[in-house]
């Protein structure tokens, strides 16, 4: 197995990395969008759709997940998540640190949205309603920073790996276009998915059918 080089991501960084994520303003009503199961938007002046997949393309996604699995799960420098968590440890990273971090986030959100609660019961002023709503919005971005520092240490693992297959084919399947007034998929195969050049669109189909998939 190759040497792990550890090292996490500055708060900075992840920073960065969320707020162009959340540039995508659509993503905030994205409940709202889902209509017949599907998910529409517009990229370039085109007309695009994500969907739930259909019975073949399950059969589809199911054959090609478990290919997958297996090529990895015979890779020597593919580790489990597990043995991937044990190695960081072994090198004075342990992953728990941030799990713990999260979970004392968690808590302290908990908190604060009681006493915002209980301030709204009483009627307090502006300024201390919006004081605890910052506070809100500070400990959720960190919390979005452990997460994704975790997510980004973990992101060789196998498991993380099959995620993010799995991602790439359900978006290859139901992914869409309208041409002509007629829906019809983008990719005819996986090829032409990994061969596509236009990685913004597949960002941003990638999300919604995820969300869409799993909702």
């Amino acid at each position: 197995m190759q040497d792990l080089k550890i090292e996490t991501k500055s708060t900075a960084d992840v920073e960065k990395i969320l707020s162009k994520l959340n540039e995508d303003k659509d993503l905030a009503n994205i409940e709202e969008m889902v209509i017949d199961n599907k998910v529409m938007f517009e990229y370039k002046d085109k007309k695009y759709r994500v969907r739930l997949m259909n019975l073949k393309e399950k059969h589809e996604f199911y054959d090609l997940k478990v290919r997958k699995y297996a090529q990895l799960i015979q890779d020597k420098d593919v580790l489990l998540e597990k043995d991937l968590i044990s190695v960081y440890r072994q090198r004075g990273m342990n992953i728990d640190e941030l799990d713990d971090n999260i979970k004392k986030i968690n808590s302290q959100i908990v908190d604060i949205q009681i006493k915002l609660g209980e301030s709204l019961a009483k009627h307090e002023e502006p300024v201390i309603l919006n004081s605890y709503r910052e506070k809100i919005t500070n400990f959720k971005t960190q919390r979005q920073v452990y997460d994704f520092q975790k997510t980004d240490l973990l992101r060789m693992s196998l498991e993380n790996q099959l995620l993010n297959y799995e991602a790439e084919i359900i978006t290859y399947l139901t992914l869409d276009t309208l041409n002509e007034d007629k829906w019809a998929r983008l990719f005819n195969s996986y090829e032409d998915f990994i061969s596509y050049e236009d990685e913004t669109l597949l960002n941003m189909a990638g999300i919604r059918s995820m969300y869409l998939q799993y909702v």
